[in-house]
């Protein structure tokens, strides 16, 4: 009975629509709408209607119960009568709720939707008054009480004045609730697109960060290839060497997978074979020193973070031939931030420090990403003959 209720219900709403439903989907007009959003339709009308209806039909109860003890010759449903009218056109109403959400309200077939919501509303309130009658004259036995929808005992006059006045006030109390469903689907549809835009957000910036990475690794690879080609001819052994040790490194990157997080203390694992690979390419001119605080080994950083400025610091610390570098690295914490400080004894600044190539471009790009304001990189000009590069991102300790 329920289903068939369901069609008919359906039907008016087609023919209401002219085939606006048949055109487009019943459950939200999204196609392909799966069996959980459906369900979680359902559930918002019964979670809106109950409540509502519930608190309806007490208030109409009261009403109708102080007017029956007034006018108990008027008046011919008892307010237990009122109460069970309201429990069966409950699930009526649940349906044409359901219906109507899936209408919505489209912005290209508008006047067809709003005939449908009207006609929906009407319906139910013009089975209220039969339900009524019906229910007073099984409980009385007396089914000439059924003329009462056409011919009232009092003249033709109040059975009109009836009909208007039962269908008005059930089309009203329709209205309001479906107001109540319209408002809170669409505050879970804007939370829902919140969230799907978060979501939408954070997946742009994992591929953004996959992409930068992508062209990092790339761009290491060459670099410490060319220093092996450097000296291939002239120390064969040192470019062995330099081989076995990127071939580590390679196999440290493989290790951490497509994490973009590690700890310092990893990074710093990395630095360290970096430079050593450097030392054998430029023999006694490099020297290094790394300065870690204990308590900030376990820090998150990014993957990669600190090779591009290392390299920095030793590209431009030995551009002058003869001379003799020493780069130092040093990572402490200050209050919430993790302060990572990469120096170098000879070298210069390049004016407009954003323009440092593939390496440190992608890994402003990658700090702005992840961190957004509370990230930055600044370039000291020299000071004493030392050259500094700071990168400032928030503390946060990783996981073991």
């Amino acid at each position: 009975m329920y289903d068939q209720l369901r069609n008919g219900l359906q039907a008016v709403g087609r023919a209401l629509c002219g085939g606006f439903l048949d055109t487009a989907p019943q459950d939200g007009g999204v196609p392909g709408m799966s069996e959980e959003s459906n369900s979680a339709r359902w559930r918002l009308v019964l979670a809106v209607a109950i409540p509502f209806w519930i608190y309806t039909t007490l208030a109409r109860t009261v009403m109708f119960g102080l007017l029956f003890a007034t006018n108990p010759g008027l008046i011919i449903a008892s307010p237990w009568m009122r109460f069970l009218q309201h429990l069966i056109v409950f699930p009526v109403l649940v349906v044409c709720y359901r219906i109507a959400l899936g209408i919505g309200w489209p912005a290209e077939r508008r006047g067809r939707a709003a005939l449908a919501h009207i006609g929906l509303g009407v319906l139910f309130a013009i089975l209220a008054r039969p339900v009524l009658v019906t229910l007073v004259a099984a409980s009385t036995g007396d089914w000439k009480l059924i003329h009462e929808l056409t011919h009232s005992q009092y003249g033709v006059p109040l059975s009109v004045d009836l009909w208007v006045s039962t269908a008005s006030d059930f089309f009203l109390s329709y209205c309001f609730g479906l107001g109540l469903i319209a408002g809170v689907y669409l505050f879970r549809e804007l939370k829902h697109q919140k969230l799907r835009s978060a979501h939408l957000e954070s997946a742009w910036i994992r591929a953004r960060l996959h992409a930068l990475r992508m062209q990092l690794n790339p761009h290491f690879l060459f670099n410490t290839l060319n220093a092996a080609v450097a000296v291939v001819h002239r120390h064969p052994a040192a470019a062995e060497q330099m081989l076995v040790r990127l071939a580590d490194l390679l196999r440290r990157t493989l290790r951490d997978g497509e994490s973009d997080q590690v700890t310092l203390e990893r990074e710093i694992e990395f630095v360290r074979n970096y430079f050593e690979i450097q030392q054998l390419r430029f023999a006694d001119r490099l020297s290094f020193d790394l300065a870690v605080e204990p308590d900030v080994v376990r820090a998150s950083v990014p993957t990669l973070l600190l090779q591009p400025l290392a390299e920095n610091a030793v590209i431009h610390g030995m551009a002058n031939d003869g001379d003799r570098v020493c780069v130092r690295l040093s990572a402490r914490r200050e209050g919430t931030a993790l302060v990572i400080d990469i120096e170098n004894n000879v070298g210069t600044v390049h004016s407009g420090s954003r323009g440092y190539g593939i390496g440190l471009g992608n890994t402003r790009e990658r700090l702005t990403a992840m961190y957004g304001d509370r990230q930055s990189i600044e370039f000291f000009p020299p000071q004493n003959g030392v050259v500094r590069a700071r990168v400032r991102i928030p503390y946060v300790p990783l996981a073991a």
